[in-house]
Formats: C-alpha cells, sequence, structure tokens
C-alpha cells in the first residue's frame, strides 16, 4: 500500500495496524475477521498502539454504556494521533462498528479529528478501505470521511472468510446468524444490524470442524437470538438451531458446544432436551427474560408473559436440574412499579438462578420505548433496582457454590497462575461473563493447558470455586 500525497510510502515500510474491539463477543467476531482480512492482504496488526500507523476502533453502541466506553477509546485514539504527529509519525485514526453504523454523522461532527467512519459491511473489504485513508495523505480531512456501504447491514461470513482468533486457544465464537427479527421496544439491534440472515449450516459446521482441527476445545455459538437460528431459511433448505445442533454434535473429538443468547420466545422442548442429553452440548442455557411482571413484559414487547415465562422456566429447572441457567434483567423499564419490581425480585429468590446478569434501563434513540414518557423511572431508582438484584443473586450464588463442596466436576484448565495453580472454566461458566475454577496441583504435578481435567471442589466465594485436580 502507498500514498499517492505527502510522501506516505508504504512499500518498503510494512503498513501496521492496531484494532480495538468493543462490546459483545458478536462485534468480536467482526473484529477478528478485519484482522484476518487485513492480514491476508499484506497489513501487519500489532498489540501496541505505538507501533501502528492507524488505529481502527471497533465499536458498540447498545447502550449509553457503550456509547460512553466509545467516546473514550476515541479520545484516546486522539491522544495517540496527536503524540505521533508531533514526532512527524503517520497516524490515522477509523472508527467501525455499531456506533458508526449508527450514528456516524453525529459522532463525526463530535470528533472531527478522526479521519474516516465506517459500517459493519466493510469488514471483508476493510484493506481497500484503508488504502482510500492512506491516500489521504497525513493531514486530517477537511470534512468527515462517511464510508457506510447500506443503511441496514446486508453482510453474512463464512467458513472461507480470512479470520484471526483472539480468543484463548481453548474457545472460539462461532457467529450462526445476524440481525434480528424481534421488536423489543428498548432494544436499537435490529435498526443497526438489521433482520434476521441465518448461515448456511454447511458452513456453520465446516467452520467448527476447522476450529476443532485447530485445538479449540470450546465452540461458543452465538448470534442476537440464537434460537431463531434458521426461520429466514425455511423456504430453502429448512435449516433449524437443533438440526445444527445435531450436525455439530457428532464431529468426533473431546470437546464443548455452548449455546449463547436464546430468546423464550423459541425455545422448544426439542432444544432442552439436547441441553440434557447431548455428548457434546453442555447443559447450559443462556437466555434473557428481562423481567418477570406482565405489564413490564407486555410494554417491552418480549413476546411472553410473566405467567408462561415461569411455565416455561419451571419446567426446563423440574426435567433437567443439572442444566445451569444464566439469565438478564431489566430495571426501570417505563411502566415499572415498585410493585412490578418486588415481583421480580421475587422470581429472582424463589427460582434461584445460577447465573444472572442486570442492567438499569437506557432510553435508546430510535427505539419504541425512547419516547414513553408515562411511567418513566428516575436513573437512581432504577439503578438502585438493578443493584438490589445483584445483592440478591450474590448471596444465591454464593449458596448455590458452596453446595459443589466436596463434588467432582470437569474443568477446562486454561491459564496457569503460578507452578501449583491454573485457572479454568466448568461446564456451568461461560467465558468472559461467569465465574472460574482455580485448579490446585500437587507437587512436582504439571497438567497442559487447554485440557479438560477432574476437580474435586474443597473452597467456594461468590462467583468462583476451587479445588484439587483428581489424578
Amino acid at each position: 500500500m502507498k500514498s499517492s500525497d505527502n510522501n506516505t510510502e508504504f512499500t518498503e515500510e510494512q503498513l501496521v495496524v492496531y484494532v480495538v474491539s468493543l462490546g459483545c463477543a458478536k462485534n468480536l467476531v467482526d473484529a477478528e475477521v478485519v484482522c484476518g482480512t487485513l492480514a491476508a492482504n499484506g497489513v501487519y496488526l500489532t498489540d501496541d498502539p505505538e507501533d501502528a500507523h492507524i488505529i481502527f476502533i471497533n465499536t458498540c453502541g447498545f447502550i449509553q454504556s457503550a456509547r460512553d466506553e466509545a467516546e473514550s477509546a476515541i479520545k484516546e485514539a486522539l491522544a495517540w494521533k496527536k503524540r505521533g504527529q508531533k514526532q512527524g509519525l503517520f497516524r490515522k485514526i477509523v472508527v467501525g462498528g455499531c456506533l458508526a453504523q449508527r450514528s456516524a454523522p453525529e459522532y463525526a461532527k463530535k470528533f472531527p479529528q478522526v479521519d474516516c467512519w465506517t459500517g459493519i459491511d466493510t469488514a471483508p473489504r476493510i484493506h481497500e478501505l484503508l488504502a482510500e485513508v492512506i491516500a489521504q495523505g497525513e493531514d486530517t480531512p477537511a470534512e468527515p470521511v462517511i464510508k457506510i456501504d447500506t443503511p441496514t447491514p446486508q453482510w453474512l461470513y463464512d467458513e472461507t472468510t480470512p479470520r484471526v482468533q483472539t480468543t484463548p486457544e481453548s474457545y472460539a465464537y462461532v457467529k450462526i446468524a445476524e440481525g434480528c427479527n424481534h421488536r423489543c421496544a428498548f432494544c436499537a439491534i435490529p435498526g443497526i444490524r438489521g433482520n434476521l440472515r441465518s448461515r448456511d449450516p454447511q458452513s456453520v459446521l465446516k467452520e467448527c470442524k476447522q476450529l476443532l482441527e485447530n485445538g479449540v476445545k470450546e465452540l461458543d455459538l452465538i448470534a442476537q437470538d440464537t434460537t431463531a437460528y434458521g426461520v429466514d431459511r425455511r423456504n430453502s433448505d429448512g435449516a433449524t438451531l437443533v438440526k445444527l445442533l445435531k450436525e455439530i454434535d457428532a464431529l468426533p473429538g473431546e470437546f464443548w458446544v455452548r449455546v449463547l443468547y436464546t430468546h423464550p420466545v423459541h425455545i422448544t422442548e426439542e432444544f432442552i432436551d439436547l441441553l440434557g442429553t447431548s455428548k457434546h452440548l453442555v447443559p447450559y442455557l443462556d437466555v434473557p427474560l428481562q423481567h418477570i411482571n406482565t405489564p413490564v413484559l407486555n410494554a417491552m414487547r418480549r413476546g411472553k408473559n410473566g405467567d408462561d415465562t415461569k411455565k416455561l422456566m419451571n419446567a426446563i429447572r423440574e426435567k433437567y436440574p443439572q442444566i445451569t441457567i444464566r439469565t438478564t434483567v431489566m430495571t426501570g423499564f417505563p411502566g415499572e412499579t415498585e410493585e412490578a419490581f418486588q415481583q421480580l425480585m421475587a422470581f429472582v429468590q424463589d427460582f434461584q438462578f445460577d447465573r444472572l446478569g442486570a442492567f438499569a434501563f437506557s432510553p435508546e434513540p430510535g427505539t419504541p420505548a425512547y419516547d414513553i414518557q408515562e411511567g418513566r423511572v428516575p436513573k437512581k431508582i432504577a439503578e438502585n433496582r438493578k443493584n438490589q438484584l445483584l445483592a440478591l443473586q450474590k448471596k444465591i450464588s454464593l449458596k448455590r457454590n458452596q453446595a459443589l463442596i466436596g463434588t467432582t466436576i470437569t474443568v477446562l484448565a486454561e491459564e496457569q497462575a503460578d507452578k501449583r495453580h491454573w485457572i479454568g472454566r466448568s461446564m456451568g461458566d461461560a467465558p468472559e461473563v461467569d465465574q472460574t475454577v482455580t485448579i490446585d496441583l500437587p507437587p512436582k504435578c504439571t497438567i497442559q493447558g487447554n485440557s479438560f481435567v477432574k476437580v474435586k471442589i474443597t473452597r467456594a466465594s461468590d462467583y468462583d470455586l476451587g479445588g484439587a485436580i483428581v489424578l
């Protein structure tokens, strides 16, 4: 690559790019595709921004806290750019991802020193875009450069798309679909990512085989709604999540398959049976219920009322008590009265979720809930309610962890802490969001990382376990 202006050459000195990925695992996959595409087209990647010519920030724009994080990253990049310019170095900033896809014109005015704003569909041709950025020369463009291919993304990667795995070698995310057909009142994702687009099941299967051949021990299947996988393909190949999971489960080897981001509307008995009986599919259900009060759920447009939600969850727990159940709930949605919140607290207390995350309502522009004024819950009250739920869950988690003392569980050993300890995860723990297990080794004992071991649990805290390896 080379620039035609200002004598900026990259023919002898290789272009170096530093990639920042913010937000969820789904966004991380996009960043891995960006890295793979750049590497496949002769661009060097670095883990030190001071060595880079270009910083690419893959942003999240789902809620206000995500936008705040994106702004912080942009400000850090602007400081990096300014330092380099003082030293006579060529430095450029490109911002992509959800925030740019959703609000590039607005943020381009706020951060005019950013050299280019680009959307989600640019990922497979990011090398071409960076060539255009280089051709700008060293000066920041007088007018914002916005490269959004389509107002609503259409792109969907496959098993042939270049990709650099940035997760630890033990696990990798497999995005089986993009976009979402749900129109929850609080969620901006459909407006950012578009409607549901499911990948070809054979493409997913081939990618899983590739990852397993590369040594991955856990495949984490992700989408905005994994349980909706195939709904858009019914008239072509009839793909469904259950069919896909059965094909993946039939692959040889010792590995786990974890399904993340399931919607309660699409959870079927057949899917739950697979969670409870499959060889490779771990007994782990990640289902964001959001609430349990029917008026709140109806206002959220979740598609399932409180009674039906309770029946579903109780039936799952009764039939397969070994399934680890994780949920996410929201506090402060417009119309959530104190009585409604107490119903949510009571449900969490009664059901005893294994894992629970909570967040306060964030009014998102462009969503139906943004304009709701009646029943608005003050932010301070919403945050307080969230904290009450998390405090309750902390007690529940400690109790459930303490009940495991004396049992022996399978753990995926991932990281060596020191000569006598490794850190790993159980079947009931998804990467990044759930707890870990500390593995104690006897003197002169060694184990191989990225392997499954048996651990007898000897201690438990609120969100972590520890125990001795069983030889």
